[in-house]
């Protein structure tokens, strides 16, 4: 119900124009109406940010893996896409003629991410850890996931897999590529 104020003391609104039309402060205003009953409010607050609980995610990184929210433990790199652990089968670091080690995802061959252009829904963003270090994807790779509209961003695993859970709690579409943690190459 809408009170109405008055201007003047003696209760009148002043001319008969304004006598129907409330004040700007007393307007109903339909932008702030929401349904006292719905049930996520019976308990006084409503999570707006509650995860779903069947989402995957990282919940420890390994030196030589990961475990994952369903408690299961994955040994290698890992692709996480779409709820979905997949295990890549890729090269371990290996050292050049000169004793020079290099990171795995530094010689990614592109269709080793074939998957990601397949999924649906694809994902919008490819968290990638390059195990203790931020390491550069293979140049073919990073062209093929600009070819099919995924964006990349480059972190040590640790914090690519915090990320990747947080857009995942977010409700993102993210998919996450990581090599393990002990990985220093």
């Amino acid at each position: 119900m809408a009170v109405r104020h008055s201007s003047s003391g003696n209760g009148s609104s002043g001319s008969s124009r304004n006598r129907n039309k409330p004040d700007a402060h007393t307007r109903n205003d339909d932008r702030f109406q929401y349904d006292m009953k719905a049930p996520e409010l019976d308990a006084g607050f409503a999570n707006v940010f509650q995860a779903d609980p069947n989402q995957l995610s990282v919940a420890e990184t390994l030196a030589t893996g990961f475990r994952l929210s369903s408690g299961r433990t994955v040994h290698g790199p890992l692709l996480l896409v779409n709820n979905t652990p997949f295990v890549l089968k890729i090269a371990p670091p290996t050292a050049d003629a000169s004793g020079r080690v290099a990171n795995p995802l530094g010689v990614l061959p592109a269709d080793a991410l074939a998957l990601l252009g397949v999924v649906a829904p694809r994902p919008e963003l490819l968290v990638v850890g390059g195990g203790a270090h931020i390491s550069r994807l293979a140049p073919a790779a990073r062209a093929y996931l600009t070819q099919i509209g995924v964006n990349v961003e480059l972190a040590s695993t640790r914090h690519a897999a915090s990320t990747f859970n947080a857009l995942a709690q977010e409700g993102r579409n993210a998919a996450l590529l990581a090599i393990p943690a002990g990985v220093s190459a």
